[in-house]
């Protein structure tokens, strides 16, 4: 499963920053993460707690992809300066390698805004699969297709 999430990040991941999440297995786990995330912001906005029709406007349900997208943004970014804080040798051999996760921060933030959005995509997707079964939110994010 490495390998095919490894192809998938290497779309729009940062090459070197790639190589150390897959070197240190992070790819999958992050994934898992998102996942479970968008599940369970979706799970509690179509289902429990706050399946209620005072909570059931568009403005809310961009507020929960938000929420969801934010919550592994924060994450994603804790995850990777833990992971520099730790100066992990690249090669136990080489020490002129440098060290796992020593790309800086516009990469981190590059990588946490992308994971975000790859949040908010599938927190998307779960949503027009729950949307069916809310009594309050049947119409969000759109009409198409429980019209």
């Amino acid at each position: 499963m490495e390998e095919s999430l490894y192809n998938f990040y290497n779309l729009f991941v940062n090459s070197s920053l790639l190589e150390d999440l897959y070197q240190e297995e992070l790819l999958s786990p992050m994934t898992w993460t998102a996942i479970g995330i968008a599940f369970i912001v979706a799970f509690a906005f179509y289902i429990w707690p706050f399946n209620k029709v005072s909570f059931s406007d568009m403005s809310h349900w961009l507020l929960m992809t938000g929420i969801s997208s934010l919550l592994l943004f924060t994450i994603t970014l804790v995850t990777c300066y833990q992971k520099a804080n730790q100066e992990i040798a690249r090669d136990e051999a080489d020490p002129d390698q440098g060290n796992l996760f020593d790309q800086g921060i516009s990469t981190f933030l590059s990588y946490a805004f992308e994971m975000a959005l790859l949040t908010a995509l599938i927190f998307f997707i779960i949503s027009m699969v729950m949307k069916n079964f809310s009594k309050n939110a049947k119409h969000r994010p759109m009409l198409w297709p429980s019209k």
